[in-house]
Parts: structure tokens; C-alpha cells; sequence
């Protein structure tokens, strides 16, 4: 197995990662009313799901919100992953710092943005999540490469 990925799945990864960077951002750059109309529609279809189950949910749209915020940066964090992956496919937990950084900048801008957004607010509480999700989606792709590149030698 040589130490770097090819140059193609390094341009996909990259290209994937700015994607799912700038999908995040314009989310925040939409006002408050675009924002909850979005996150109002998943969560009737959530808060209908979860009658049929017999449960009456109370706070859903506020958690569909936040869980949106952790799935954006669950995908950034994976998209991260990758990216260091596609450079070193050996040890990519050695760019660990820089995965962590650039998603905590990430999730910094991103409620940034919000602060300047009609109706919106850039919460510290957001960064967090946000955050948790980064840590959550790298955890998960180290996990997946470390199961693959044992799969690989087992062949």
C-alpha cells in the first residue's frame, strides 16, 4: 500500500470537503424565516413519525435544528478525515490537530456568519455542537479507514 491515495481521490475529497464547507455556510447566510420554514417541514415529518411510534414530542424543531447543525459537521469532520487520508493512508490520525482546527474554525465561522444574518444568532452553544460533530464524523471515518486497511491485508 503506497503512503499517499491517488491525485484523482484527493481532488474528489477536497473538492467534496469545500462543498460540504460552503453547503454549511449558506445555511447560515439564510435568514431566520427561510431558516425555520426548512427546519419546521423536517420536523412535522419527524414530530408525525414519531406519533405513529406512540411518543409526543415537545422540543422537536429546536432539536431538529441542532441536529442538523451536528449532521452539517459530522460530514465536514468525515470530509476532513478523508482529505488527511487521501495524503497519508497510513497514519492519517497524524493530521489530527489540523482536522480539528479547521473544523473548529469552520464551526467559529459559521456562527459568525449567523451574527449578521436577519433573525439569526451565532450561539457559542452552536460551536460546541457543531464541534461535536466534527470530532464524531473524524471518529468515524479513522474508524472505517482502520477497519479497511485491515480488510486490505487480510486479501
Amino acid at each position: 500500500m503506497t503512503n499517499r491515495a491517488s491525485t484523482r481521490f484527493r481532488v474528489i475529497f477536497m473538492i467534496l470537503t469545500a462543498l460540504s464547507i460552503a453547503f454549511a455556510f449558506v445555511h447560515s447566510m439564510m435568514p431566520a424565516s427561510v431558516s425555520s420554514a426548512e427546519s419546521n417541514g423536517f420536523a412535522m415529518l419527524l414530530r408525525n413519525s414519531l406519533r405513529f411510534f406512540g411518543v409526543t414530542p415537545h422540543a422537536v424543531p429546536g432539536l431538529v435544528r441542532k441536529l442538523a447543525h451536528f449532521t452539517e459537521f459530522s460530514v465536514i469532520g468525515a470530509m476532513l478525515t478523508s482529505c488527511a487520508y487521501s495524503f497519508d493512508r497510513i497514519k492519517p490520525y497524524r493530521y489530527l490537530i489540523q482536522i480539528f482546527f479547521t473544523g473548529l474554525l469552520t464551526a467559529v465561522i459559521d456562527e459568525t456568519i449567523q451574527l449578521f444574518v436577519e433573525g439569526r444568532a451565532g450561539m457559542i452553544a452552536d460551536v460546541w455542537i457543531d464541534f461535536s460533530g466534527v470530532l464524531t464524523g473524524t471518529a468515524v471515518m479513522l474508524l472505517f479507514y482502520t477497519i479497511y486497511k485491515h480488510a486490505r491485508k487480510l486479501q
